[in-house]
């Protein structure tokens, strides 16, 4: 078929699912054709520009002419479903492969076989499954277009590498020759795209569009403290139509947003990667429904949301890169003319970017610990690395699947063997991307002190050629878009919300998996902790830079921290009948923790005891990654001492992060002889850095 041939029957087809008055944007025309004639094709395209349009539509064609199915490789689960049902309009059979369906997968694969699928979206760590690899290949001469969505991954130098993409260029190259390939992103500036066509080949063919966001006005607002944010967003929010999304950079922040704006009467949800699948769902679909005004969200609710009237993005902190923030504000303005993009940046963005940077590629060491603990075991299952080396699980699974990938360990039969190849780590690489990311960082702080137009900012970082002036945001115009001025009340009041704001202490009902206490994994359920109280996230504007100051500048925690819990537990401790006190012992500061729980018990008008004694100087808690080594430093640690009454008790700490001497303490407190025993720590530390 000629090129005016396939145009006339791509229109025709475009009309029929959009309508008579529907058209190609510039590109997609194209793009598709070039797709269909064989070639491969890589699209950079600003989001909504519709670059699922580009594949579903080659699809179609091929379909329509005798081809096999497309196979789709697609980040989030999200995305494969909003995919789905953009493809319903071309009547397009599409089914997904993902780790929520797993009872329909076998009926999929014999779809396939049948050739009654047209195309099947899978998410790229799907790859790693040795028998979904085999599968593939059987299936490979059915594959009719291969398609990368969200190619920048692919490239070690994106924002977003991810080492399951990596497999796909192996695939890629086992392909037949005849099937075309094609690649799309929205995020790549050219030292991206140079290294996807090293990956997928010289002759690959690039469409590439402008970048600007016609329907963007940018405001960046430099506000200090998170008091300071949560006034501004408590004045600023309601004055905005629509609805919008706020992002933040860690989970804790998104729960403290997510709080102030219902306390505010501001209809929210949050929105985090470690939240239940079904809750997330339920969430997305109040926000598509427009049942809510505003998503609280970190970089988990990403790529793919397409949701055309998003009228604002807002982050209340700034980004690690421009890239990162050009994608999470092209989520607003899709299909309506005027959306605000609106960039809150103060102090504390620095230091969780830094450790977002320090933590993107696995160290040297933790490459070489993982190596030599699967060379001296014949074999090694995954949940053990733990066991032998101080990093957390997520750490060490990124780790054990970069080092798969790059061919230096192997998986068979559930268990991970060093390879013959020799191992020697890239240290020289893995220098220059860490040196790019920083430079990034610093490319996005003087963003936020850039005097021209924003967009035209990062339409050149972007290497966009037709970056220019958008005449629509803040210094484009010459006035701030929305009102900055904060009375000390609004921050007053915001600053006391902090200081009331507790969190619960959830315990934990199981032992490190694989270990067994009293000859169980599961904690007997007469020797748990009892749900608890945290007063502070440790280091907030609120109570807990107190409790940093009191910690490591004064050794002494203050009598307002005293009030302050007394404040929070007397109704607490009333409620669950709690009769005594005690605390978490330390060899290091014997007298911080106990001097202050001392002083709590007189508030609370409750009898204070020393029930626990420290047996050893272990490692401190917060140097150990996993909970195997928490679990274990924590129980060898604490043994019961003087007298243990029967009646409920509250232990206290300090701080609480993996939960684990909480949880051994209260067990041993417990199986002496105590009532039930109920945590209280002045902060937490968990969570300060982004998603856990």
């Amino acid at each position: 078929m000629n090129t005016e041939e396939l145009k006339s029957e791509m229109l025709a087809e475009l009309k029929s699912a959009y309508g008579e008055n529907a058209e190609f944007r510039d590109g997609q025309e194209e793009a598709i054709t070039g797709v269909l004639q064989g070639k491969r094709t890589l699209v950079v395209q600003r989001t909504g520009w519709g670059k699922s349009l580009v594949y579903f539509m080659a699809a179609k064609i091929l379909r329509k002419h005798g081809e096999g199915f497309t196979l789709i490789i697609s980040p989030l689960l999200a995305l494969m479903n909003n995919q789905i049902l953009s493809a319903e309009k071309l009547k397009l059979c599409v089914r997904t492969i993902n780790s929520e369906n797993s009872d329909d997968w076998n009926e999929i694969m014999d779809d396939l076989k049948n050739n009654e699928v047209d195309a099947l979206i899978i998410s790229p760590e799907r790859l790693s499954n040795a028998d979904f690899r085999e599968n593939l290949n059987r299936l490979g001469e059915k594959i009719g277009l291969f398609v990368v969505d969200e190619a920048h991954c692919i490239s070690d130098w994106g924002h977003d590498f991810r080492p399951d993409y990596r497999r796909i260029v192996n695939i890629i190259e086992s392909l037949p020759g005849n099937v075309p390939v094609l690649a799309t992103t929205a995020t790549a500036n050219n030292r991206v795209v140079e290294d996807i066509r090293a990956q997928l080949g010289d002759d690959i063919q690039i469409s590439r569009g402008g970048l600007m966001r016609d329907s963007l006005a940018i405001q960046v607002i430099r506000l200090a403290s998170k008091p300071e944010r949560l006034a501004w967003l408590a004045k600023n929010i309601a004055k905005l139509s629509g609805t919008g999304i706020i992002y933040c950079l860690t989970v804790n922040d998104c729960e403290l947003v997510d709080r102030w704006l219902q306390h505010n009467g501001i209809r929210s949800a949050c929105y985090y990667a470690r939240m239940e699948a079904d809750s997330k769902a339920e969430i997305v679909d109040k926000f598509m429904c427009n049942e809510i005004k505003v998503l609280v969200a970190t970089v988990a609710f990403g790529m793919g949301f397409d949701k055309p009237d998003i009228s604002f993005v807002i982050h209340f902190q700034k980004p690690g890169n421009i890239v990162s923030y050009y994608q999470q504000i092209g989520r607003a303005g899709r299909d309506i003319e005027n959306a605000y993009a609106i960039l809150m940046c103060g102090g504390e963005d620095d230091e969780i970017n830094n450790y977002f940077i320090d933590s993107a590629f696995p160290t040297e060491n933790l490459m070489n610990e993982v190596v030599e603990t699967t060379a001296q075991h014949d074999g090694i299952k995954p949940g053990d690395y733990e066991k032998y080396i101080n990093m957390r699980r997520k750490k060490i699974e990124q780790c054990v699947k970069y080092l798969e990938v790059n061919g230096d360990i192997y998986k068979e039969n559930g268990l991970y063997y060093k390879s013959l190849k020799p191992w020697q780590p890239d240290l020289d690489k893995s220098a220059r991307i860490t040196a790019i990311r920083r430079n990034e960082l610093q490319q996005m702080n003087d963003f936020t002190g850039y005097q021209g137009c924003y967009m035209e900012y990062i339409a050149r970082c972007l290497d966009d050629p037709t970056a220019g002036k958008c005449g629509k945001c803040a210094n484009c115009v010459g006035h701030p878009l929305t009102a900055q001025e904060l009375s000390e009340e609004d921050v007053v009041k915001a600053l006391k919300f902090i200081k009331e704001n507790f969190d619960i202490i959830e315990p934990r009902k199981m032992w490190p998996s694989g270990m067994r206490i009293d000859d169980k994994n599961r904690i007997a359920e007469n020797y748990l902790c009892s749900e608890g109280r945290v007063l502070s996230n440790y280091g907030d504007g609120g109570w807990g830079k107190a409790v940093a100051e009191g910690k490591y500048k004064y050794n002494h925690f203050s009598d307002e921290l005293v009030e302050a819990s007394c404040e929070l537990l007397r109704s607490f401790v009333q409620e669950k009948q709690i009769q005594w006190i005690t605390n978490i012992p330390s060899l290091r500061r014997p007298e911080l923790v106990k001097n202050f729980a001392e002083r709590l018990a007189g508030g609370l008008g409750l009898p204070y005891l020393e029930a626990l004694a420290k047996t050893c100087d272990a490692r401190p808690q917060k140097e150990l990654n996993n909970s195997n080594l928490q679990q274990d430093n924590a129980f060898r640690s604490f043994e019961t001492s003087g007298e243990i009454r029967d009646g409920n008790v509250l232990l206290v700490d300090d701080m609480v992060d993996s939960r684990w001497t909480f949880t051994c303490c209260g067990y041993k407190l417990r199986k002496a002889g105590s009532g039930e025993v109920f945590p209280f720590a002045l902060a937490n530390s968990a969570g300060r850095n982004g998603e856990d």
